[in-house]
């Protein structure tokens, strides 16, 4: 069968167009990095990308939350280590105070001390986060949560806790209701009381003279309920601390986790769309011989004349 010269050089071109197709698709893997250009080159392959690429990214958001409720719990952890030191020092004061040896004006100095431990106890309470947000408001955590009324302190947050998503199966709270630390403290005569009034009873006992011998029994009463009162609260507040601590261990772990899987989700897309550079480059040489090949070919057949053709 004869070709026409039409034929055959419409043969050429598309032969000439394939190789050169192929050349630019090699060279655009090279520079691009990626060895899937269109999705259409391997469908399965570019669907299976593009859940890891979401999972990956679903992880690194994760990672960032887990960075935030690390400041958040880093200074929860460290606002209560400072009550923690301030309700023992004041639990060293009203020992001190039982001293039979004070007189009114010894224990007025203690009492002034402990004024300064209550007002400090009410920054301590009011303390927010990196992002300005109150560590003990419960899940209000752009209100005040403790208030001095003149007639003592009040709460006015909630119980609610502020989650974050610390992974794709877990939640963590990151702030600490006031309620519970400061307010819901088992007390000495039953039910209970807040540290306030712990601290504020104290205060008062201190500050009453004592002259006779019912002033100095009521004197060893108040000292003896404000100790049981302290003891309360540092177990309560040491209780809390403890929960805060194992928050922050779990996310110690979650952070390993999810750097692992950071790993696993970047190999994963590195074999699904990465190129293989030595094979690509290899691939590259390869075309670009088949393509001058081939042009010189071509230019050959086109000129022959219809001569060579007879001939």
């Amino acid at each position: 069968m004869r070709i026409s010269s039409n034929t055959s050089y419409e043969l050429g071109i598309a032969a000439l167009n394939r190789q050169q197709a192929a050349q630019v698709k090699t060279l655009e893997q090279i520079n691009s990095g990626t060895r899937l250009l269109t999705p259409s080159e391997s469908p399965a392959a570019y669907v299976r990308a593009l859940g890891v690429s979401q999972a990956d990214a679903s992880n690194t958001q994760y990672a960032a939350n887990r960075q935030s409720a690390t400041s958040s719990l880093g200074m929860l952890e460290g606002t209560l280590k400072d009550v923690v030191n301030l309700v023992q020092n004041a639990q060293e004061l009203a020992v001190y105070a039982g001293n039979g040896t004070l007189n009114d004006s010894g224990r007025t100095a203690i009492a002034t001390e402990l004024r300064g431990n209550l007002d400090e106890l009410l920054s301590l309470s009011n303390r927010t986060d990196a992002n300005g947000q109150y560590l003990f408001s419960g899940y209000q955590g752009s209100t005040k949560p403790f208030v001095d009324t003149g007639s003592g302190v009040q709460y006015m947050g909630d119980d609610g806790k502020r989650l974050v998503q610390a992974s794709d199966s877990r939640q963590l709270a990151v702030n600490a209701s006031g309620q519970e630390v400061f307010q819901r403290i088992p007390a000495s005569g039953g039910g209970y009381q807040s540290l306030f009034k712990t601290l504020s009873d104290l205060i008062g006992v201190l500050e009453i003279p004592v002259v006779t011998a019912a002033d100095k029994t009521a004197l060893a009463s108040g000292l003896n309920a404000a100790q049981s009162n302290l003891s309360s609260s540092l177990d309560n507040v040491l209780r809390v601390r403890s929960d805060v601590g194992t928050r922050m261990n779990e996310v110690d772990t979650l952070n390993n986790t999810g750097d692992a899987l950071s790993i696993q989700y970047k190999q994963q897309l590195a074999d699904l769309q990465d190129v293989d550079y030595a094979k690509a480059i290899s691939d590259l040489t390869q075309q670009q011989a088949y393509l001058e090949a081939t042009q010189k070919a071509f230019l050959k057949v086109q000129g022959l004349s219809l001569f060579d053709y007879i001939r």
